[in-house]
């Protein structure tokens, strides 16, 4: 089954947020936008994607989208250096996303078993940890799901537990087993399991307006039908 997409939209542009930078091209290299002559060797990327790079991802309809709001408002000449889109960053977000859904769903299908997917998709957690490694690439998504996998076999459900094992994917082990951990990735990592347990609240902070008033309209009704009959006794003591 595949996820939410309410949620995985949530989850990506938080992903956006946190972890992924804005627009670079590289002619802010050749016209003094950025000074920084690492950025030599980077392609055109926003909120890390990669124009050249990316490949196939870029080519679907989603991504001819993304790239074309980009292209139409002249952000090669216009932008400075790590803009995120400005009145566009909603529309490029949630292109982004459009982007990245189909990506997260291949990935998962193919390297998650269907119950470790399940939990995955169930937790807002887990779903961030997974959605960024399709930002990572599929190598990094096939290990972390091997990971995950192999702790679910052993009968861990515990999303508090899979989550410290997601993390530990990233902070602790390289890409091949038993290999170094990759700098890059460990980074993130630790910076993930900084702000990590705040995703868990957002999906009750995003309990549905409707839900809410009728709750409270209920309450109010049950209020309202108490202190009536309760009027009605009195005016009947009164008769």
């Amino acid at each position: 089954m595949a996820v939410d997409r309410s949620k995985f939209n949530e989850m990506t542009s938080r992903v956006i947020d946190e972890l992924e930078g804005g627009y670079y091209h590289p002619d802010m290299l050749k016209d003094g936008r950025v000074k920084d002559s690492r950025y030599s060797n980077s392609g055109e990327t926003m909120f890390g994607i990669d124009r050249k790079a990316g490949g196939s991802i870029n080519t679907t309809t989603a991504g001819k989208k993304f790239w074309g709001i980009i292209d139409n408002a002249g952000a090669s000449r216009n932008w400075k250096w790590n803009y995120k889109g400005g009145s566009l960053g909603a529309s490029l977000k949630q292109g982004a996303a459009d982007i990245m859904y189909p990506e997260y769903e291949r990935n998962a299908t193919n390297y998650l078993s269907a119950k470790a997917k399940s939990i995955v998709d169930s937790d807002n957690r887990l779903l961030f940890h997974f959605i960024y490694a399709s930002w990572n690439g599929a190598g990094w998504f096939k290990k972390f799901a091997a990971d995950i996998n192999k702790a679910v076999e052993s009968g861990i459900t515990n999303t508090n537990k899979l989550v410290k094992v997601a993390i530990d994917s990233r902070t602790k082990e390289g890409l091949r087993e038993g290999s170094n951990p990759n700098s890059l990735i460990a980074q993130g990592g630790f910076k993930i399991a900084g702000f990590i347990d705040s995703l868990k609240e957002s999906a009750k902070k995003n309990i549905p307006a409707l839900i809410v008033v009728a709750v409270i309209l209920t309450g109010i009704t049950i209020y309202a039908i108490t202190h009536q009959g309760q009027a009605v006794k009195a005016i009947n003591k009164l008769g």
